[in-house]
């Protein structure tokens, strides 16, 4: 049955009071909805313009990492869009972000980040040759696992690193595979090679064009300290002690005292090895691999290297454990203080079976003169070794090329 209801002068003035509310209620003033805009947009020439929607903004800088990239000015237009043209660019992957009235900001027209510990920026890839090996492309792809290990060395029930499985690991399930042990730098944990560093993708366009052999790559946290990398989870880990530095070692401040070291004064190692990570790769993470994965577990068909820090790990690593690693890489990195005991430990590594240690630093790298006192100990010591210079200073665009360069010669 239908009704119908007259309005009474009452009743109207109850709608009415009822439809002005509501209006207002949708008009109410809201979050600034997104705005969609080219950004960041390559030009044929490969300059870029970045744009950013904030109209109650008074000031706006982009930042990069590219040579000059900081406090670049953006001007506002009258929709409130600021934006600011560079370049053209050189062919690489950068990294930016803007500051909106002196709070970092995100560009949320661009879906590419990457984390570097607790700082997130933009990725930018600017197309060309020199970028080729770290582009996506449509080939086989292997498969990156994150994987919980025990850790009796550091005294952790669990750590979390990554491993790339090479693309017929699932299907070839006779086949066993080297294993290349890849650390990352200061700073870092065990998702930087596969964010910043692009490993992943690196592998899969060396194996498919046949430069480099099918291998497992083996990603871990190098901080002794966290189980797992910055901001994983919302609970205490990591602890608030892995992410502020603890005080130095009475020695090591002492040689960083006013007025220079006392006298006589030699710089520790920068590790020791005991209960050390470079200790802990060996006694936990390789055992777990070659327990887990399919692999050929012996020295010939295990490899290992490392950016800066990690660098730091590999020689502490190797040096202490002759006979284990064929291949080494050192990735700018090396030995800044040769003392007796580190000549020994280079002079047994030298007779263990090493196959090849490969040495790389850019030409204005802060850790260029500690790599080059390594290469030239390992040249004196007879190692078949190489040193790799490029143009650069110690950041990523140095140590994509590096595995591009050292990940070919292994397992030949």
């Amino acid at each position: 049955m239908n009704r119908i209801i007259k309005a009474t002068p009452h009743r109207s003035a109850i709608l009415a009071a009822a439809l002005l509310s509501c209006t207002m209620a949708f008009a109410q003033p809201g979050p600034t909805p997104f705005v969609k805009l080219a950004s960041p947009d390559i030009h044929p020439d490969n300059s870029v313009t970045f744009r950013f929607s904030a109209p109650q903004a008074t000031e706006v800088t982009l930042n990069g990492s590219w040579p000059a990239a900081r406090n670049i000015k953006m001007t506002k237009d009258d929709a409130g869009v600021w934006s600011a043209t560079v370049g053209p660019l050189p062919a690489q992957l950068f990294g930016f972000w803007y500051m909106v009235d002196g709070v970092k900001a995100l560009d949320p027209n661009d879906s590419e980040t990457q984390r570097d510990g607790a700082r997130i920026d933009n990725l930018l890839l600017i197309p060309g040759p020199a970028d080729d090996l770290w582009t996506f492309k449509d080939v086989p792809h292997g498969t990156v696992e994150q994987v919980w290990y025990p850790s009796p060395s550091l005294n952790q029930d669990q750590r979390r690193m990554y491993v790339y499985l090479p693309p017929d690991y699932f299907k070839n399930k006779s086949a066993r595979y080297p294993v290349l042990y890849l650390l990352h730098g200061g700073g870092g944990d065990e998702d930087a090679w596969t964010t910043m560093g692009r490993a992943p993708t690196i592998m899969d366009n060396l194996i498919d064009s046949g430069k480099a052999v099918p291998m497992i790559v083996v990603m871990p946290n190098g901080n002794a300290k966290q189980t797992v990398s910055q901001g994983f989870g919302l609970g205490p880990t990591p602890a608030p002690q892995q992410v502020n530095a603890p005080a130095p070692p009475p020695m090591q401040a002492a040689g960083a005292a006013p007025g220079g070291p006392p006298a006589g004064f030699r710089p520790p190692p920068p590790v020791a090895y005991e209960g050390s990570y470079p200790q802990s790769l060996v006694k936990d993470v390789i055992p777990f691999i070659e327990a887990n994965y399919r692999v050929i577990p012996d020295q010939d068909h295990r490899a290992i290297a490392g950016l800066s820090m990690g660098a730091g790990h590999t020689v502490i690593a190797t040096n202490n454990n002759p006979g284990v690693f064929a291949y080494i890489g050192a990735f700018s990195g090396g030995i800044r203080n040769m003392d007796d005991a580190t000549q020994k430990q280079l002079e047994a590594l030298s007779k263990s079976g090493v196959k090849f240690y490969w040495t790389g630093a850019g030409d204005a790298d802060m850790a260029r003169p500690g790599t080059v006192a390594l290469h030239d100990e390992l040249v004196k010591l007879g190692f078949k070794t190489s040193y790799t210079e490029i143009p650069g200073v110690h950041y990523w665009f140095l140590w994509r090329p590096f595995l591009g360069d050292f990940a070919p010669l292994l397992f030949r």
